[in-house]
């Protein structure tokens, strides 16, 4: 397995308003030089990282990656196609911008999500939309050598086995696949289900999203699984309410993860 840092787990904000992220991020170009000695195979980028940059200041960004020897991996856009028309036109002029941007750091898989509702509550229209979003998606990449990963989520079409197996199966497109993430059930009964289209996988050490890490290392080292897991929120990425952030934490936090989950499938 190759294990990628995800860069979500060092912002000051990760959640919020695109105001209060741009008062109060640090620029990812300020501090990526300290990532470098993680211990990491490759880095997956919080599409948030790229909000406010220009091209000039993506393609300092990627300068800054390349000379500290790291490499992006993963492409995490926030990008939806099920919750309205609007949204679906909205996601595919920014994907016709990642067209740009993923030649910029040489990457070729981007994390996607279908959108709201959740599959509990999705009519046929949700469905429709979003089958046809992505089959547009795949269409606009089509000899790219990109794959997209939707990943499994809360509140999303893709937020059970059963719906992520109908995504794939209606889909039936081979550019996109799943990027796997625990979802409310035990790891080796979701991935019995759902395994033949996981492409990447996302998992976390961070106290309130931690507790099955260990179990998704095993249930994908049992089948095999050689591909990417990003540790997306690592421990210290999220401390309590009345605690102030603080990225050397972090960072030392992803590097023990890392260094504990390397093991468990060696």
């Amino acid at each position: 397995m190759r294990f990628l840092q995800g860069t979500v787990s060092y912002p000051e904000v990760k959640w919020g308003t695109a105001e209060e992220r741009a008062v109060k991020n640090t620029p990812l170009v300020d501090f990526v030089d300290q990532l470098a000695d993680v211990g990491a195979d490759g880095l997956e980028l919080w599409g948030r990282h790229l909000e406010n940059l220009d091209e000039a200041g993506i393609e300092a960004l990627a300068r800054a990656i390349d000379e500290t020897g790291q490499k992006v991996v993963v492409l995490g856009p926030y990008w939806d196609f099920s919750s309205s028309d609007e949204a679906v036109e909205r996601s595919l002029e920014e994907a016709d911008d990642y067209l740009r941007v993923k030649d910029v750091f040489g990457c070729s898989k981007i994390r996607v999500f279908t959108g709201a509702p959740a599959s509990a509550e999705a009519t046929e229209e949700n469905w429709e939309r979003a089958l046809n979003g992505l089959a547009r998606l795949a269409r606009m990449y089509d000899g790219t050598g990109v794959t997209f990963v939707v990943e499994t989520h809360r509140n999303q079409l893709a937020d059970t086995p059963e719906s992520c197996q109908r995504l794939m199966e209606d889909l039936d497109e081979p550019a996109v696949r799943l990027n796997y993430q625990a979802m409310t059930g035990a790891p080796s009964d979701e991935l019995e289900m759902i395994y033949p289209w996981v492409s990447h996988v996302h998992v976390s050490r961070a106290t309130r999203f931690g507790e099955k890490a260990e179990a998704v290392m095993k249930a994908l080292a049992m089948r095999g699984y050689d591909g990417t897991v990003t540790v997306e929120f690592c421990t210290d990425s999220l401390p309590e309410e009345t605690e102030e952030f603080d990225r050397a934490r972090a960072i030392a936090g992803m590097k023990a993860d890392i260094e504990f989950l390397r093991a468990l499938v060696v």
